[in-house]
């Protein structure tokens, strides 16, 4: 029951940052100030997402949520160790393209992260 709850957790938190925080940040603040918010908020983001998703993994008693607790850290440790830092480092390129594409990867990345946390919260309030 304790790892459903974190997993409702992490997906509800992974809604908020992208459908609030986010768009609110880039509309209220400077776009400079926007940017240097998103970079100090997205490492934090991503460890936390990261121990969460193992932490719900580890406390699952259902089959299907422990791969997909793994599935999801590996996207949080891709995220936070790789991914994250090459955006950061085409925007300050200024090469505009990469920054497309790796924001475009980082966006499918974060969609099938919620789809499949949310497979697992229907599957175990339906099933379990």
């Amino acid at each position: 029951m304790l790892a459903i709850l974190i997993a409702a957790s992490i997906l509800g938190v992974m809604l908020f940052v992208s459908f609030v925080v986010l768009p609110v940040a880039f509309a209220k603040l400077p776009e400079n100030l926007a940017g240097i918010y998103v970079r100090k908020l997205f490492p934090l983001y991503h460890i936390t997402l990261f121990v969460a998703s193992q932490l719900a993994g580890l406390l699952a008693y259902t089959p299907h949520l422990k791969p997909i607790a793994l599935i999801a850290g590996i996207v949080f440790a891709i995220h936070f160790l790789f991914l994250t830092p090459a955006i950061n480092q085409s925007t300050d390129s200024g090469n505009a393209q990469r920054f497309k594409f790796l924001h475009l990867l980082s966006v499918i990345l974060h969609l099938a992260v919620m789809m499949l946390y949310a497979f697992a919260i229907f599957v175990d309030a339906c099933l379990f």
